[in-house]
């Protein structure tokens, strides 16, 4: 059942004002539910991001450290081709921006290697680490590296973390993940990445962006591995110390991540991550959102991040608010909705009526009146506008294929396909020359007589006008939709086509105007049938050597027609044979036609329309 607009809107702000006060006292009591799932939801996802970006920055350092492992115990490298092994080592560093260093440690403590320099340079090494450390911290670095690949079950579990490793040439300690390399069931060494902490430490910073929001990573629970002091401060690090204790960081606020706690009831809900907690510190609340992993090394890593407590609260308050004047908002929306439905009703019934003229091809449509409201004012001369285009788009699309398209949806003509068909070329012969002789305004007043002659013949017999070319008429049957006599309908537009030229001549023999002469070719054969041009410009058409071979036909009747006939119209055997011809049409004889291997037999169909 369909109701009018007037009824639609005077019920439905009816019920909109008696659901006001129910929404307005919904409103308040769920206004504070969806602000906690709305923190809750903003915390883990804090929490996610921050384990993700780690995960996305250490992990693919382990798949190298695999890669590199396979290829060594596969023998696609040798461990002695050092050129090689080298050159993939840099092509690794390339593809992995935050891997400080890529390494083949052999059980006889020679490494080859290659690490990243501060400006970019790459630095391939073949040495005996005790180059490169001094001897206690070469002899802490091998039993941190190896501890993980001397265990029976690390074959098993070729990819491990290790401890962290200190660097006094970069001032900044190291974390790696090591695969054994096992040729022949006997170990061989290992493969090694290398990421710096300060490389982590960077990475969290551009992750904040929230003011006094600030990020970090725990080495266990009393240990720094990622902060944004790491990399002004001096911690005085070591192979002792490789990072800063919790109450040596300079941030007191994290310093009392487990000091501090307190307990707020009403913020409970709005934690809402794997871990989190409200600490007191530097006379402010602070909250800490944050998430264990277990997955880099034996001391589990807590990654996370702090904020003040305020932001929250203003996040409640500031939603409390827009309650309220929301509620008011909506009462002086409704009574402007109320009065706005009586003025806007009107408008609204014509245009719809002028839409639906539109989509029936309505093209006379009276002009809609101007109104005060812009949208509807704008809506009502927009139709206006595409009706007055629509009436020019008439002009140069075949009704048929618009007819088509409104009534089944542009997916109708969207993909192309092939059909039988049967395709026409007109051409005026001589019109050129003849054209030298007249104005411009005569030339164009006599195409469009004699192209409104031939159109109305052609879509009389259920063609349609593919396009004009020229003094040329390009025209198809059966592309819009099958149609099984495509060459009958097309064979009896010929014949109204001579008949109308003929009765045109006479009456242009008796007002002294020129006598149009005229060649037609038809020809009947599969074409490919859809949107063909570029973006922006294209034309429902038909291509194929049927296109071909008609308008070769429409050619070859220059070497046939006679300057006494006024027409002449060839077709091939096909449109002949497809037409049921009984008898045929005169036999003109088995020729040649350019563009096409072999020849086609050719009939005469214009002697029939003088007969």
């Amino acid at each position: 059942m369909r109701l009018s607009i007037s009824r639609v809107l005077t019920v439905g702000v009816g019920a909109l004002m008696l659901l006001a006060g129910l929404a307005y006292g919904i409103a308040l009591v769920s206004g504070r539910l969806n602000t906690v799932e709305l923190l809750r939801d903003r915390n883990d996802r804090i929490v996610n991001r921050l384990t993700e970006r780690t995960q996305q920055q250490l992990d693919p350092a382990a798949r190298q450290v695999e890669m590199l492992r396979q290829r060594l115990q596969t023998r696609q490298i040798g461990i002695n081709e050092i050129g090689r092994l080298t050159d993939y080592m840099v092509a690794t560093l390339d593809a992995l921006p935050q891997v400080d260093a890529i390494a083949f440690l052999r059980n006889d403590l020679i490494a080859t290697r290659v690490q990243r320099h501060p400006g970019g340079r790459y630095e391939p090494l073949h040495d005996s680490i005790a180059d490169y450390f001094d001897r206690p911290a070469r002899e802490e670095a091998v039993r941190r590296l190896r501890e993980t690949a001397g265990r029976t079950d690390a074959y098993r579990n070729p990819v491990g973390w290790g401890a962290l490793i200190w660097n006094p040439d970069i001032g900044q300690a190291l974390i790696n993940a090591h695969a054994p390399v096992v040729l022949d069931n006997i170990f061989i060494g290992e493969a090694l990445a290398v990421v710096s902490l300060g490389t982590l430490t960077r990475l969290l910073e551009t992750d904040s962006t929230d003011g006094e929001a600030v990020n970090f990573i725990l080495y266990g629970d009393d240990a720094v591995l990622a902060h944004p002091t790491l990399l002004n401060h001096d911690y005085k690090l070591s192979m002792e110390k490789p990072v800063p204790r919790l109450q040596d960081i300079h941030d007191p606020v994290l310093q009392n991540i487990w000091s501090g706690q307190i307990d707020m009831l009403a913020a409970r809900a709005m934690l809402g991550s794997d871990g989190a907690h409200i600490v007191e510190a530097e006379n402010r609340r602070w909250i800490f959102v944050y998430r264990r992993l277990n997955v880099y090394g034996e001391t589990p890593w807590l990654v996370g991040r702090y904020f003040p407590f305020d932001l929250v609260e203003t996040e409640v308050n500031r939603l409390r608010v827009s309650v309220v004047v929301g509620g008011i908002s909506l009462i002086l929306s409704l009574l402007v909705a109320w009065r706005l439905g009586h003025l806007i009703r009107k408008p609204l019934l014509a245009i719809g009526d002028a839409a639906n003229r539109l989509r029936n091809l309505d093209f006379d449509t009276p002009p809609l009146e101007r109104t005060r409201l812009r949208e509807l004012d704008d809506a009502a001369q927009a139709i206006n506008a595409a009706n007055a285009a629509l009436r020019w788009f008439g002009n140069y699309v075949p009704r048929k294929l618009v007819n088509r398209l409104v009534r089944e949806g542009e997916d109708a003509i969207n993909t192309s396909k092939e059909r039988p068909v049967t395709v026409m070329f007109t051409d005026l012969v001589g019109f050129t020359a003849m054209s030298e002789q007249m104005s411009a305004q005569e030339t164009a007043d006599i195409l469009n007589e004699h192209f409104a002659l031939v159109t109305a013949c052609i879509e009389g017999t259920g063609g349609i006008v593919d396009k004009f070319i020229g003094d040329a008429v390009m025209a198809v049957w059966g592309a819009i939709k099958r149609d099984e006599d495509h060459a009958a309908n097309a064979c009896r537009a010929v014949d109204e086509i001579c008949k109308a030229l003929a009765a045109d001549n006479a009456r242009h023999a008796m007002l002294g105007k020129p006598i149009l002469r005229m060649r037609i070719g038809l020809h009947s054969g599969p074409v490919v049938i859809g949107n063909i041009g570029a973006p922006g410009r294209i034309n429902y058409t038909v291509v194929g050597d049927t296109v071909n071979t008609a308008q070769r036909l429409e050619q070859l009747g220059h070497d046939h027609q006679q300057d006494s006939e006024q027409f002449i119209a060839l077709v091939s055997a096909e449109t002949v044979t497809s037409a049921g011809f009984d008898p045929r049409p005169p036999y003109v004889g088995r020729m040649a036609v350019k563009g096409r291997m072999g020849e086609i037999e050719v009939y005469r169909l214009d002697r029939l329309a003088k007969s």
